[in-house]
């Protein structure tokens, strides 16, 4: 009976160690998880602050995946990060260019705890 016990509190650990990604962890780039990590902390320190209405995507582009920042606060346009953590250029990634006419297949990889997807928003 206590091996059971054991081997029940030892489980609901590692269970509740596992971050809330809501794509596998294994697709989640190690300089994504520490951005998120600091993203939470912001947020458990001042939940107030912006970074509360602030959500991971990862879209397709010409074969590989990008990550955008996106947040309903904020006015900027979400700069796009390839897995290895290389931005886009500015001037590649003007709102006229190809990768924001051609990106697909939207994917939340983390949302903060106020984030809402607006409707119609891409």
């Amino acid at each position: 009976m206590k091996k059971i016990s054991l081997m029940l509190v030892l489980s609901i650990i590692f269970f509740s160690c596992e971050k809330d990604y809501l794509i596998p962890d294994k697709e989640v780039p190690e300089w994504l998880k520490t951005k998120i990590n600091q993203d939470e902390q912001i947020i458990r320190d001042s939940p107030q602050l912006m970074n509360a209405y602030g959500a991971w995507l990862r879209y397709k582009w010409q074969s590989e995946d990008y990550f955008e920042y996106h947040n309903e606060l904020s006015s900027s346009l979400p700069q796009p990060i390839s897995e290895k953590g290389d931005t886009l250029n500015f001037y590649v990634t003007d709102s006229t260019t190809d990768y924001y006419k051609e990106k697909c297949c939207k994917q939340y990889v983390w949302k903060a705890p106020e984030y809402k997807d607006l409707p119609g928003k891409k």
